[in-house]
């Protein structure tokens, strides 16, 4: 950051993108769990409290990030993914549920043609 240096702020704008999708704790864990952050500070959480403190005094470029930005934007503005993502934390974050959800559709989907077999058998 030295004045008499060309610089494109490539390092502070990545820092800045980052502090844009950190919000708290758990927003730390999934992007380690992503593999984009590596925490040896401590905690979730004083990652999550380093990020917002170290916005204020960081100078982005405002183009570095912006058509990432955009995708992002784009990727969310479809109400069928947010509907998909809420449904998946609401009802399937445990394995064990969305198998029980699998195996209760193929038990009434054998149920259903059992019953059309029944109704339907030759004579």
């Amino acid at each position: 950051m030295c004045p008499d240096f060309n610089n494109d702020f490539t390092v502070t704008s990545y820092m800045c993108f980052l502090d844009s999708l950190i919000d708290g704790a758990e927003d730390v864990r999934e992007l380690s769990d992503a593999g984009i952050l590596h925490n040896e500070l401590g905690t979730d959480g004083e990652v999550a409290k380093l990020f917002n403190k170290m916005n204020t005094i960081l100078v982005p470029s405002v183009m570095t990030y912006s058509e990432v930005k955009r995708q992002i934007h784009n990727h969310c503005k479809k109400m069928w993914i947010n509907h998909a993502a809420q449904a998946y934390d609401t009802y399937f974050r445990i394995r064990w549920t969305f198998l029980a959800f699998v195996g209760a559709i193929a038990s009434l989907f054998l149920s259903a043609l059992q019953t059309y077999y029944t109704i339907h058998q030759q004579k």
